[in-house]
């Protein structure tokens, strides 16, 4: 496999560039044949002023996404080689107009016949020359820049390396007495932006450490970061009523708390993963959850865990609503 296509992302603009250099290197080439003394990076400035006989830089500027340093560079070096002349505006000094000298119109004369040739050629290649539009490779080209332009290329990558940075430092650890005063801060945070998600069983907020290392019934696992707890999650375990021939036959109330400001996707499913594991060693035959509607980041990660929707419920304001959600594991 060539290594281009291995690497992924990762040779993505060498990957452009490559093609990008290949179509002028062709280019040039067919300028060459055709014995025109034209480079493809003229290009921009010569199409312009063949739809308007005079341009300004600052124009040209926004019309190629450039600097005005850039455009005024560009202008700069065709003017040296006898194709445009710039003015200045009488009135405004700054502004300055570019406009084709008599060289300059002779060898858009000479080049425009290319460029009918290389836009015929470039439909050609698909499917659609027939139905006279633009051709496959410009279309995906124009879903690349759209899609690109949509993109923080940098934001995302630098919260990627932060997210990992968080994860190789952080623990995911059972319930400890250590972290109880913190964990009631969250559980606290938790029901009051969450009060129509309220668990059934809450005997586990009342008496935690009874509920955790004495009657053995609830699991509570808790993401710590550099000793900051910064989310849990916790699992009552309720005997099913046709379990007497498997006392360790069990359902399961789940519920997640996690500081937003802090807590990541990722983290979400590691602590999700983590209780999920633990539960299925358990033989806990049903998982069930209550989210509030609003928790839509919620509701998609535990759509991504096989949790199904059970039913909604409404309080009685009918302002908020509460979705149960559950996942068999032993079915």
């Amino acid at each position: 496999m060539s290594i281009y296509k291995k690497t992924g992302a990762l040779l993505f603009g060498t990957r452009l560039k490559r093609l990008s250099d290949k179509f002028l290197t062709d280019l040039s080439e067919i300028y060459k044949e055709e014995s025109i003394n034209f480079e493809a990076s003229w290009f921009p400035v010569f199409y312009l002023l063949d739809s308007h006989q005079e341009v300004t830089i600052s124009r040209i500027a926004r019309q190629l996404e450039i600097t005005h340093s850039g455009a005024s560079q560009m202008v700069t070096s065709l003017k040296k080689k006898g194709f445009v002349q710039i003015f200045k505006i009488c009135e405004d000094k700054r502004i300055k107009t570019v406009t084709l000298t008599d060289r300059g119109r002779e060898i858009l004369a000479e080049i425009k016949p290319v460029w009918h040739a290389l836009q015929e050629s470039m439909v050609d290649m698909d499917d659609r020359a027939d139905t006279g539009g633009p051709s496959k490779i410009l279309r995906l080209l124009d879903d690349l820049e759209e899609g690109m332009a949509g993109i923080d290329l940098v934001g995302l990558v630098q919260k990627k390396l932060r997210l990992n940075q968080v994860l190789e430092k952080m623990d995911i650890i059972e319930y400890t007495d250590e972290f109880h005063e913190p964990f009631m801060a969250l559980v606290l945070d938790w029901i009051s932006e969450n009060p129509e998600a309220m668990p059934e069983n809450i005997n586990w907020i009342n008496h935690t450490r009874q509920a955790v290392f004495e009657s053995r019934n609830t699991l509570v696992f808790l993401a710590v970061h550099q000793g900051q707890l910064i989310s849990a999650c916790v699992a009552t375990l309720d005997p099913k009523k046709d379990s007497k021939k498997d006392p360790e036959n069990h359902d399961s109330e789940l519920t997640l708390m996690v500081d937003k400001s802090l807590t990541s996707d990722n983290i979400i499913q590691v602590l999700l993963d983590k209780m999920a594991h633990e539960l299925e060693k358990r033989k806990v035959v049903c998982i069930t959850t209550k989210i509030d509607i609003n928790n839509s980041g919620f509701l998609k990660k535990f759509q991504k865990n096989k949790f199904k929707l059970m039913e909604i419920k409404k309080n009685g304001s009918g302002k908020n609503t509460c979705m149960r959600l559950s996942r068999i594991t032993n079915p």
